[in-house]
């Protein structure tokens, strides 16, 4: 899955972005919330670019 992280004005945080194991979501999540600008995050998949879900911050 591309995993991207997105700041409060729904714009994409460029260089937070990558393709990411499934296993591995969560844990990306996390390090992306580690940085202040990203307010959430959204999955999709790595093949077509199809939006999956959001993420966010708790």
């Amino acid at each position: 899955y591309i995993v991207r992280g997105y700041g409060r004005d729904d714009r994409i945080v460029y260089g937070s972005g990558g393709v990411i194991p499934t296993g591995a979501i969560a844990a990306r999540a996390e390090t992306l919330f580690e940085r202040d600008e990203i307010a959430y995050v959204h999955v999709r998949s790595a093949r077509n670019n199809c939006y999956q879900c959001r993420i966010d911050r708790a």
